[in-house]
């Protein structure tokens, strides 16, 4: 087992509701899962998006460190919670890179009025026609990421290989053919609902509806399908907006996909789509894999990113299915 590279890949879901572990051995082609845990919080950790009793997140994670053997060899990855990620759209001109880069975290420290010393910005660079580059933009507070490596240092976990956004944690195990053409996953989350707009597996933008599933644990089944009627009605509106924003009203959407933090809502929420007649396809995650399902999902995608990337020291990932199965 190499000094920087091992066999082993990790994949970290410290969620809302849980903390979930997945540990895969890698042999040649073959990827093997060698051990899984979830570890319900028995208080509650959050309140809303803020963390209530980090605590309890500590030692969720300390059980999945024990259980799943996790050391400085194994390769590590997880997703910073969702709302703690900005996202800006940029288009600039033809430009290496690295100088794209630094002229998106030009822009947006001049925009939030706020020292560069505070930000990570990490980017993702197309061409757009002849003269001009997209460029989609993620800021992240350095004192968020340092927050959040403060959770996996209390449970005596090492730091993260490849740290990435929450509302992309799911997506390393979807099938590349939900990426063709104009796609949407849809994330629930706690407090909000992230809407993820792609274009033949590229990033066209994110936005966040503020309702999500908080609470929803409470309620009998006749109140969540109320709940997700009206979550789909505001998810049609804000894909509408998106698509208008992004000069797309015209395109037809081939996939709508969902999933949301509080997993075993899905069966509740598929029985109310009926709403939802903007993409040609609306699926529910689990139908769209091509992985185990029984399975801690986004642990298992992050694991899964960790494996097909091998990298070190990255921070985020912006688009939808780079690295996926086919």
């Amino acid at each position: 087992m190499g000094i920087f590279f091992g066999d082993y890949y990790v994949g970290l879901d410290v969620g809302r509701y849980k903390a979930e572990g997945v540990k895969l051995k890698k042999s040649g082609k073959k990827i093997e899962t060698v051990g899984v845990l979830t570890v319900p919080y028995a208080n509650k950790a959050f309140d809303g998006e803020v963390i209530a009793d980090e605590s309890e997140i500590a030692v969720a994670l300390g059980k999945i460190k024990m259980a799943l053997n996790i050391n400085i060899e194994d390769h590590i990855t997880t997703a910073l919670f969702p709302d703690r990620i900005l996202f800006r759209k940029l288009e600039l001109p033809i430009m290496p890179r690295d100088q794209a880069a630094n002229a998106a975290k030009f822009q947006i420290v001049k925009e939030l009025s706020i020292s560069p010393d505070e930000i990570n910005v990490e980017v993702e660079v197309r061409q757009k026609g002849m003269a001009a580059l997209d460029v989609s933009s993620f800021v992240v507070k350095v004192e968020d990421i340092s927050t959040f490596n403060g959770l996996l240092f209390k449970a005596g976990l090492p730091f993260p290989d490849i740290l990435d956004a929450g509302y992309f944690k799911y997506n390393y195990l979807v099938r590349d053919k939900f990426f063709k053409g104009v796609s949407f996953v849809v994330v629930e989350d706690i407090s909000s609902t992230y809407v993820e707009l792609f274009k033949n597996d590229w990033l066209i933008g994110i936005d966040s509806i503020p309702t999500g599933s908080e609470g929803l644990e409470e309620l009998d089944e006749d109140m969540i399908l109320s709940h997700y009627t009206d979550l789909n009605n505001e998810i049609q509106n804000m894909a509408r907006m998106m698509l208008s924003r992004y000069s797309m009203a015209e395109v037809v959407v081939e996939n709508l996909i969902y999933v949301s933090e509080f997993m075993k809502n899905v069966h509740i929420w598929e029985k109310s789509v009926n709403n939802l007649n903007l993409a040609k396809n609306v699926l529910p995650y689990d139908k769209v894999i091509v992985e185990n399902s029984n399975l801690p999902l986004a642990a298992y995608s992050l694991a899964m990113r960790g494996v097909r990337e091998n990298t070190k020291n990255k921070f985020l990932q912006k688009k939808g299915s780079k690295s996926k199965t086919s």
